[in-house]
């Protein structure tokens, strides 16, 4: 009897059973089959996903030699060449293989040490762009998030009219990202919406201002910051873009960050004496000898910070007067390692360390370590 048999028989054997008992052994050959072909299933999947890999893990560093090569080597390639060079490679261009090239050009990008202009050129052959729109479009939040931040890493500045309307979207998250992608991308005044950044700024916020801030400055693009340091009510923003002010050297901005020495909040009046500092704003140095002894403890290190980088050796007698009334341990090392490397007719250090005592003067000899001096 063959197995064809044997199941007809059990299939009329399980006819002769109570309806209730048919039905639980049809559940359970639906469930047996179900699982096995989920099973199947899996398996298959696993081992198309290894082969994947594998193949993945085989043409990497070929594709790597190849866009090295059309990045920093002397011959220009045309965009037929490039294109024709990756399928050599890769196959038949599908989406997962242009993710693929995306990926490695990132990785040339930003682990070589080697500048280049062409990665227009590889974006151009494989159709990139196309690519990132059709992501940017039709795909859920956190995949346009990811998308609107390969944009800014391949500086495609040609989408930054795909970037506009999700620079008003509704998911809070998606906004900030396209508003940064817009400061990144856009030449038409990328900086329009600083004045609608609301609620505190997050560290990952500043992080990405300051980069893209960085690249505008880099290309002598970076506009005056001044304006929105005056007429911003946002704290928040305000004190980022003072601390912007002082890094990027924007000495058209001074007499705004005077201003805000005399701010109600703390914050801002630390962030501007410690930006003045920055631009060597010497002609300020007695407005803020003046203000030191009437302020909080944050802006008072603020001040000293900032007359050590003046150094102008005018504020020696402010020195010994400002540490002779410090009250905090932090202060007093502050002034202390000012005072060591000070401009001025005698050593200042010396005559304060001379002065000193028990625990203070512990904090001179740490400052006069090597470990300490550098910090």
């Amino acid at each position: 009897m063959n197995i064809l048999d044997q199941l007809i028989e059990l299939y009329y054997e399980i006819k002769t059973f109570a309806p209730i008992i048919q039905a639980v052994i049809a559940c359970i050959i639906f469930s047996v089959s179900l699982i096995i072909t989920m099973f199947t299933y899996l398996f298959i999947m696993r081992i198309s996903h290894q082969k994947e890999v594998k193949q993945k893990k085989q043409i990497r560093p070929k594709i790597t030699r190849l866009f090295e090569e059309i990045l920093f080597q002397n011959k220009i390639y045309e965009t037929d060449e490039i294109y024709e060079k990756y399928i050599a490679i890769v196959g038949k261009l599908n989406p997962k293989k242009i993710k693929l090239a995306i990926d490695i050009l990132l990785q040339v990008k930003f682990n070589s040490s080697k500048k280049s202009d062409r990665y227009i050129n590889i974006v151009n052959a494989l159709d990139i762009e196309n690519y990132l729109e059709k992501k940017l479009n039709f795909s859920r939040g956190a995949t346009k998030m990811k998308t609107l931040q390969m944009l800014q890493q391949l500086d495609l500045r040609s989408l930054d009219t795909k970037v506009l309307p999700y620079t008003y979207s509704k998911n809070e998250e998606l906004k900030r990202e396209a508003r940064f992608s817009h400061l990144h991308l856009s030449d038409n005044d990328p900086y329009r919406f600083l004045d609608e950044i609301s609620g505190d700024l997050t560290y990952w916020d500043e992080i990405n201002l300051l980069k893209f801030l960085k690249i505008h400055n880099e290309k002598n693009q970076l506009s005056n910051l001044g304006k929105w340091i005056n007429y911003s009510e946002n704290t928040s923003l305000t004190i980022f873009l003072i601390k912007a002010a002082g890094l990027f050297e924007q000495q058209d901005t001074k007499e705004v960050l005077f201003t805000k020495i005399n701010s109600i909040n703390h914050k801002v009046r630390t962030q501007a004496y410690d930006s003045l500092g920055k631009l060597k704003a010497s002609e300020y140095e007695s407005t803020f000898i003046e203000k030191f002894f009437t302020e909080r403890e944050e802006c008072q290190l603020a001040i000293i910070k900032s007359i050590g980088i003046l150094n102008t050796g005018n504020a020696t007698n402010f020195l010994k007067k400002a540490y002779e009334s410090a009250k905090s341990v932090t202060l007093k090392k502050e002034i202390a390692l000012v005072s060591y490397t000070y401009k001025s007719n005698y050593n200042l250090f010396e005559e304060l360390k001379s002065a000193q005592n028990g625990f203070d003067k512990t904090i001179f000899q740490h400052i006069e370590t090597q470990l300490i001096k550098f910090k």
